[in-house]
């Protein structure tokens, strides 16, 4: 038989228990308690800000440059740097400003500013020193380009071949007439005022995430301008 101190015993450690169990709950709860607060103090919730109109944000700006639109043009070498392509995500680019001195056929009057964009790839390279070749006096006219396409190539392959002593023999080394001409410091000529003449037709389409932006690329086919004419 179990005596009434054992059960007296028995239900003082039952209440123990459940009190301990009553206050660790208790304890739990407030040790939680603390820690959001310590939280939310060192988390601050943001200010709510002034209402945004679902307008706001937007740029009307065009950030393109200006290109000579299609047609045929005699311009003159303004300057040229190296910069980046904001719509091609920032790739680095040589770019040119020419300035139109006679328009022969096309939208682009006399006077106005435009920009040639030159990649670093190697067709690009290959394209601005096509330009650079013509810009330097050598290679096919604009009248031997209406004329058999024999006497074009032959003309280029000897007007490159004269460019190339001329950048090394005033630079020092390959390429110093397009960095002279871009505002590089070199024993190289610039192209810097200099004429050459320019047919420009469309390539194709610029696209942006698959889509037709409306804009096009350009394809430039040069003609030298002869010394006597360079100050016309």
């Amino acid at each position: 038989m179990t005596s009434a101190w054992v059960l007296a015993a028995k239900q003082t450690i039952a209440k123990g228990e459940n009190h301990d169990a009553t206050q660790r709950t208790h304890d739990v709860q407030k040790e939680d308690d603390t820690m959001a607060l310590t939280r939310n103090a060192a988390n601050p919730a943001a200010p709510a800000g002034p209402p945004r109109s679902r307008y706001a944000g937007i740029s009307c700006a065009d950030t393109r440059d200006p290109m000579l639109s299609l047609g045929r043009y005699r311009v003159r070498v303004i300057g040229a740097a190296v910069g980046k392509n904001p719509g091609k995500g920032g790739r680095e680019s040589y770019k040119t400003t020419l300035q139109v001195v006679e328009t022969y056929e096309g939208d682009t009057p006399a006077g106005a500013t435009a920009t040639m964009v030159n990649f670093y790839s190697s067709a690009g390279l290959a394209e601005l020193k096509r330009f650079a070749v013509h810009a330097a006096g050598f290679g096919p006219t604009l009248a031997m380009l209406d004329g058999d396409a024999a006497p074009v190539k032959d003309a280029l392959v000897e007007g490159e071949e004269a460019y190339d002593v001329l950048d090394v023999d005033g630079g020092g080394y390959e390429g110093a007439i397009i960095e002279a001409t871009s505002g590089v410091a070199n024993n190289a000529p610039s192209l810097v005022g200099r004429l050459v003449d320019v047919i420009v037709s469309q390539g194709n389409p610029v696209m942006v995430a698959g889509v037709p932006t409306g804009d096009y690329y350009r394809v430039y086919r040069w003609g030298a301008v002869p010394d006597e004419e360079q100050d016309a």
